[in-house]
């Protein structure tokens, strides 16, 4: 595929993508991955810790996961 392949695929099923990617946030967050909440050598890792990251991804990915529901409702 190139890269506008890429782009309209992305573009046609955008509400699929954007469930994937807060069902991911989610369950990274919930089982702690490493490569996900570890603050280890971030650029910003002196500002959140383990536990806040985790936070974020949580909400972002249930933000992500309603935003995809209320494209399908509406």
């Amino acid at each position: 595929m190139n890269g506008e392949q890429i782009t309209a695929f992305l573009q046609a099923h955008w509400e699929w993508v954007t469930l994937i990617m807060g069902i991911v946030s989610v369950v990274g967050s919930i089982l702690n991955w490493n490569w996900m909440c570890d603050p280890t050598g971030k650029p910003d890792s002196h500002r959140y810790g383990r536990g806040s990251r985790r936070a974020i991804f949580f909400l972002l990915g249930i933000v992500l996961i309603v935003t995809s529901i209320m494209s399908w409702v509406l």
